[in-house]
């Protein structure tokens, strides 16, 4: 079961790290905004994802903190979240950047948490991360307003998979 749960992180961060390659890949001066366009926004419910986040993630096991860990952190050879969240941050114009942050490292403890979860309680599937890792790439190699539009419709599912509202 083990040698089963790490080849699917590896070939779900071969995803994401896939989607981190393409995102470098816009052009740096591409900054299309129409001024009309509302951007959506990540949330965090800060009961339950907020400044508690670090009692939520103390309520995960040793087992499970350990590839939390790995889904932030990375292993070697696969970026983790905070690469991928680090690349995702560079696409958006200066002014943007330090939200996206903030949204991103709250998406990512949303994903991360549940995802490392014991297999038989977690909500978060290998398949659903393969998915948003496949939106990510393409939308990075799009803009950074296809990009917004793909990051807030993860943190939608994300939340209705958590029955956040």
């Amino acid at each position: 079961m083990r040698l089963k749960r790490k080849a699917c992180f590896l070939m779900i961060f071969s995803f994401l790290l896939t989607a981190h390659s393409i995102a470098g890949q816009l052009p740096e001066n591409q900054q299309t905004h129409d001024s009309a366009w509302q951007e959506p926004k990540i949330y965090l419910d800060s009961g339950v994802f907020g400044p508690d986040s670090e009692y939520l993630l103390a309520k995960l096991t040793p087992k499970e903190r350990r590839w939390y860990h790995r889904f932030q952190e990375g292993i070697p050879l696969f970026a983790g979240w905070k690469k991928i969240t680090q690349a995702v941050v560079e696409k958006f114009p200066e002014h943007e950047r330090e939200g996206r942050l903030a949204a991103m490292q709250a998406l990512g403890v949303k994903i991360g948490y549940e995802w490392s979860r014991d297999n038989r309680v977690r909500k978060v599937s290998t398949e659903t991360l393969r998915a948003w890792g496949q939106d990510l790439r393409k939308a990075g190699s799009e803009n950074h307003m296809q990009l917004a539009n793909v990051l807030y419709k993860i943190d939608n599912e994300i939340n209705q998979i958590l029955q956040i509202k």
